[in-house]
């Protein structure tokens, strides 16, 4: 249970420049990428943001040096995957609250109170995360 803390702890602490630099990479390659498919876009942000890790991250040891690019190119596949992840998230629930609203002015007139209240109360929980 204390590794799974720490662990959080690591991520909570490093995400942030992560996924700011993932931020600036995908603004900086974003004409380049455009007609790629969505793989060949992630392949190209990991290894653009990989090298950017790599070169904000000095490490005295040859050899560590030599091995941290792989590391590396992973943490920025995992950064780029909560992206799309988060992405897909707001994507969805944004159409999941046009498809309510839409019910709610539909059939709201005609539902039962209980109904109503319990879809009016699905779209203000929707609109509070958002």
């Amino acid at each position: 249970m204390v590794k799974r803390r720490e662990a959080a702890a690591v991520l909570e602490k490093h995400t942030g420049p992560v996924m700011e630099m993932l931020a600036q990479v995908i603004g900086d390659l974003g004409s380049e990428t455009d007609g790629m498919r969505q793989f060949e876009q992630d392949a190209a942000y990991a290894a653009e943001l990989s090298y950017r890790l790599d070169k904000a991250i000095p490490l005295g040891d040859p050899l560590l040096e030599a091995l941290d690019g792989i590391v590396l190119f992973f943490v920025a596949l995992g950064a780029i995957g909560i992206w799309r992840a988060l992405a897909r998230r707001d994507r969805l629930r944004g159409a999941r609250l046009d498809r309510l609203q839409a019910r709610l002015v539909e059939r709201g007139p005609k539902m039962a109170k209980s109904a109503r209240v319990r879809l009016e109360r699905k779209i203000g929980r929707i609109q509070s995360r958002q």
